[in-house]
């Protein structure tokens, strides 16, 4: 084998056609000189004094938090406190809240729209969720009930805070606690006003306030009426977004402490009325009020989401990693001077060859240990903590610049089709299907799965071939649906104008319907496709 090198990753031209919508998960900050000067002057003299100050009044909401539910047992906390314990310590405790964000530089909370009562509206959904500072929302909506993890009440002040919110408590250990959690919601949400509101961030997780992530359906599993409220930081430079790549938990609080004064709007819409379906599909009643709210911020609704610890987005019914790890491992190959054009992988068609970290590093000729673990842990390992050597022929050819979609789609099939016992040909069956998804898109395997019936419900066949009528595997790479322009322009955003069970298969609908749904959401993951493909072209996508 030889050492590629530089020249080897040539650039790929940029495709014709309008941009892709924004990465929610990414969030860059771009300082000028001059703001670098004043963030450097101000974060020197007034960041430490705001931030020692707030950390202060966080303390002192401690007594506060532990007085009101000092004293009472298990049983009392399950029913709302009254008495002078809510008048002494909730009033405490909004009003410490509301100096501390004061102290960070929120000098002024703008609220327009007006706040439904409990009756109206049990549940309130917050959004865009991009920052730890969300919690000011609190504030003006009267500090509701919140839903938290359990692991939070061991942290300190946060713990107690918590206790005094007798906030919903889900744990992530406890296979019980995800239905425990919805039972909870569902008799406070249908108290008929006697528990306070509950606020849901129904995103579950932050983003960059350039689209709205997939709602989660807890918020709407009591199909009552929801009431959203936005989110807005209005200032000429965002310094609150906390994204999964940007500035991390220090630096954004230190260049919002730093900014002489930030600003947060906060917008009530009118209360949300489910109908008899959404109040019975709480999937369907997220995805549309996602997209009430989203038109109300002239934001896309997309159904990007986190699954383990990887951002995805869905195309039909297939979840597909906005920036697969397949780069992360072109990545670790380009560093250790590796062509993989020129790698030969050796792997059988149609047979699986197990191979231990020795050989692999041996077959690929690289002889740096942390090379050899950063590549080898890219593939899924059996209990023996061998690979199929299969997986590495394919990804490696996926990084290859120099092979053309067409023949990557075969070798695709070629690797992972088995013979058809009682027919001509060979069939991609469920397994391999997920494999080579997996591994080019990171698709999670149960979502692959689901494609994978769906492809095949037309045909008493139980895989795919590589023929041109349906159920075929050309169609993933092939696109079916359109240009590569006109794909492009749906992976993400979703617009006003589709179907609001848009992502939502019905269970009732036409055979031809789903295989025609099928093919579209093939189309949309072969642009997927070829952008893991092109990495090994040098070419890096940071919005998808």
């Amino acid at each position: 084998m030889s050492q590629g090198s530089p020249g080897d990753w040539a650039p790929l031209d940029p495709a014709p056609g309008p941009p892709p919508p924004p990465n929610p998960f990414v969030h860059e900050l771009h300082l000028s000189r001059l703001q670098r000067v004043k963030f450097c002057l101000l974060g020197a003299l007034l960041a430490p004094i705001r931030v020692l100050l707030a950390f202060l009044v966080l303390f002192l909401l401690w007594p506060f938090a532990w007085l009101q539910v000092a004293g009472l047992s298990e049983e009392q906390l399950q029913e709302p406190i009254t008495g002078w314990r809510k008048t002494v310590c909730h009033s405490g405790v909004l009003g410490l809240s509301r100096l501390l964000f004061f102290l960070l530089g929120f000098l002024r909370i703008r609220v327009r729209g007006h706040r439904a009562s409990c009756l109206e509206a049990p549940v309130l959904v917050a959004a865009p969720h991009s920052t730890f500072f969300d919690p000011i929302v609190l504030l003006p909506c009267d500090l509701p009930k919140v839903v938290s993890r359990a692991e939070n009440l061991s942290v300190p002040v946060i713990g107690a805070l918590l206790r005094f919110n007798q906030a919903i408590l889900v744990s992530r250990h406890d296979p019980a606690s995800r239905r425990k959690v919805v039972e909870e919601v569902r008799r406070r949400a249908t108290s008929k006003g006697k528990w306070p509101q509950v606020l849901f961030f129904p995103e579950g997780t932050c983003s960059n306030k350039k689209a709205l992530l997939k709602f989660k359906p807890g918020a709407f599993i009591a199909g009552v009426p929801v009431q959203p409220v936005l989110i807005r930081y209005p200032n000429s430079l965002d310094t609150t977004s906390w994204a999964w790549r940007g500035p991390g938990v220090l630096k954004v609080l230190w260049l919002t402490a730093s900014q002489p004064c930030s600003l947060v709007d906060v917008e009530f819409l009118p209360v949300y009325q489910p109908s008899p379906e959404e109040s019975n599909n709480p999937t369907l009643y997220a995805n549309n009020v996602q997209r009430v709210m989203a038109q109300a911020l002239g934001i896309p609704a997309t159904e990007c989401e986190f699954v383990g610890n990887l951002p995805v987005t869905v195309v039909g019914q297939l979840k597909v990693a906005l920036e697969p790890q397949l780069w992360e491992l072109g990545k670790v190959l380009r560093k250790a001077g590796l062509s993989p054009g020129c790698v030969d992988a050796g792997a059988e068609p149609g047979r699986s060859r197990m191979v231990s970290k020795e050989e692999f590093a041996k077959q690929l000729q690289l002889s740096d240990p942390h090379t050899v673990s950063g590549a080898f842990d890219y593939f899924q390992q059996d209990s023996s903590g061998s690979v199929d050597f299969r997986d590495v022929a394919l990804a490696l050819a996926a990084l290859d610049g120099g092979r053309s979609l067409e023949e990557l789609t075969r070798l695709a099939f070629e690797l992972f089709a088995e013979e058809e016992p009682e027919g001509p040909g060979r069939l991609l069956y469920k397994e391999g299907f997920g494999t080579i998804l997996h591994l080019l898109l990171g698709s999670p395997r149960p979502s692959t799965a689901t494609l994978h019936a769906e492809l095949c419900q037309s045909t008493s066949t139980q895989g795919l071939s590589l023929c041109e009528s349906p159920p075929s595997f050309k169609p993933v790479f092939k696109g079916t649906v359109g240009s590569e322009e006109e794909l492009e322009k749906r992976n993400i955003g979703r617009t006003d104008t589709e179907d609001q069970n848009t992502g939502v298969l019905e269970k009732e609908v036409e055979s031809g319907q789903k295989v025609r749904e099928s093919d579209e959401a093939w189309g949309r993951a072969e642009i997927l496709f070829q952008k893991s493909k092109n990495y090994g072209q040098r070419t890096r996508i940071e919005n998808i």
